[in-house]
C-alpha cells in the first residue's frame, strides 16, 4: 500500500498523538451526535479501515455526467457500480480529475474526495477485522459530511495516499496518457470501436485497430473508429493492442502540439511503406504511452 513519503502507522501514532494531546480527555466516536473531531486514534483505524476494505472494491471510471452533484469527483456507487463485475462494489472515479490516481507531492488534499468515498465503503462493506469508525450509526447525509472531513484529516494530518504521489513536473510528463485514460473512458465519446470478423481485421494488428476519422459509416461523423476483433479477445497482446488503438486514436483527435506532431509523421511514414507492415512507426510512436496508461489502469 503506498504512502505519501514513509508513513509508518507507530511514528503516525506518536505524531498525532502530539498533535491532539490537549483533546484526548473529550475524545468521542463518530457515531456519537456529539462527535465533531476525530481523535488520534480514530485517524489511525481509518487509515486500518481503508486498508482492509480496498481489495473489496472495484475502482472504475466514468464519464462527469454520470455523478452525482453531491460527489462530482469520485463516487461510492456500491453494489453494481461496475457492470463488469456487478458483485462487487464499485466506486466511480472522473477521468477529468487524475490526480486521483496521480496526486501531486505539493499538495495533501488530492485525495481527499477519493478518501472520502473508500470511508463511505468502509461504513457498507465493513469487512472483518477492520476498524469500527461509527460512520454506519449516521444517516446518509451526516455520514458523507463526517467521511469528508475524517478523510481530510486522513490526507492532511496521517499524509496518507492511496496511490504513490508524484512531483508537478511528473504530473505534467502525464498529460497524454490521462488523455487516452479519458478516451477510453465509456461515455465520453469522440471515438467508436466496431467489432469486426478476423478476417477483415489488418494482420499487423489482428485485435485492436485504429482505422482514422470517419472510416466507418455506422460511427458519429468526426468521430474516429477501432476495429476490434469480434467476439473480443483477451489476454496481455490483445489488451496491449486495444490500448495502442486508443493512445492512436487519442493522438489523432489533437488539434496541434509535439505528441500530434510525433503522431503525424509516423502516420505519414505507415502510409508510404508500400506493403511492408503498415503499424509499424505507428506502433514505435505509441509504445511509451502504451506503457504509461497501463501503468494508470494498473493502479
Amino acid at each position: 500500500m503506498a504512502r505519501r513519503g514513509a508513513f509508518v502507522a507507530g511514528a503516525a501514532a506518536v505524531v498525532l498523538g502530539a498533535a491532539v494531546a490537549p483533546a484526548r480527555a473529550e475524545e468521542t466516536t463518530l457515531g456519537s451526535p456529539h462527535a465533531t473531531t476525530p481523535t488520534a486514534q480514530t485517524i489511525l483505524d481509518a487509515v486500518a479501515a481503508i486498508e482492509a476494505t480496498r481489495p473489496f472494491l472495484r475502482t472504475v471510471w466514468r464519464p462527469p455526467a454520470a455523478f452525482p452533484p453531491s460527489a462530482p469527483v469520485a463516487y461510492y456507487a456500491g453494489v453494481g457500480g461496475d457492470p463488469d463485475d456487478p458483485q462487487r462494489p464499485a466506486i466511480w472515479l472522473n477521468p477529468d480529475h487524475p490526480e486521483l490516481i496521480s496526486p501531486h507531492v505539493s499538495r495533501l488534499t488530492d485525495e481527499i474526495p477519493l478518501l472520502t468515498e473508500l470511508l463511505l465503503a468502509v461504513a457498507d462493506v465493513r469487512p472483518n477485522g477492520a476498524p469500527s469508525l461509527g460512520l454506519e450509526t449516521l444517516p446518509p447525509a451526516q455520514r458523507r459530511a463526517a467521511a469528508t472531513k475524517l478523510a481530510s484529516d486522513v490526507a492532511v494530518i496521517a499524509k496518507y495516499t492511496v496511490y504513490p504521489a508524484v512531483d508537478d513536473t511528473t504530473f505534467a510528463k502525464r498529460a497524454f496518457a490521462f488523455a487516452v485514460l479519458r478516451q477510453m473512458t465509456p461515455g465520453i465519446g469522440g471515438v467508436a470501436t466496431v467489432p469486426t470478423p478476423p478476417a477483415k481485421m489488418p494482420w499487423e494488428e489482428p485485435y485492436a485497430a485504429y482505422m482514422g476519422r470517419d472510416a466507418d459509416a455506422r460511427v458519429p461523423r468526426g468521430w474516429g473508429t477501432i476495429r476490434v476483433v469480434a467476439g473480443g479477445a483477451r489476454g496481455p497482446l490483445a489488451y496491449e493492442s486495444l490500448v495502442r488503438a486508443y493512445v492512436l486514436a487519442t493522438a489523432d483527435r489533437l488539434a496541434d502540439g509535439e505528441v500530434k506532431s510525433a503522431y503525424d509523421a509516423a502516420d505519414m511514414r505507415d502510409m508510404a511503406s508500400s506493403g511492408r507492415d503498415g503499424w509499424a512507426a505507428r506502433r514505435i510512436f505509441a509504445r511509451p504511452y502504451v506503457a504509461q496508461v497501463e501503468e494508470l489502469f494498473g493502479t
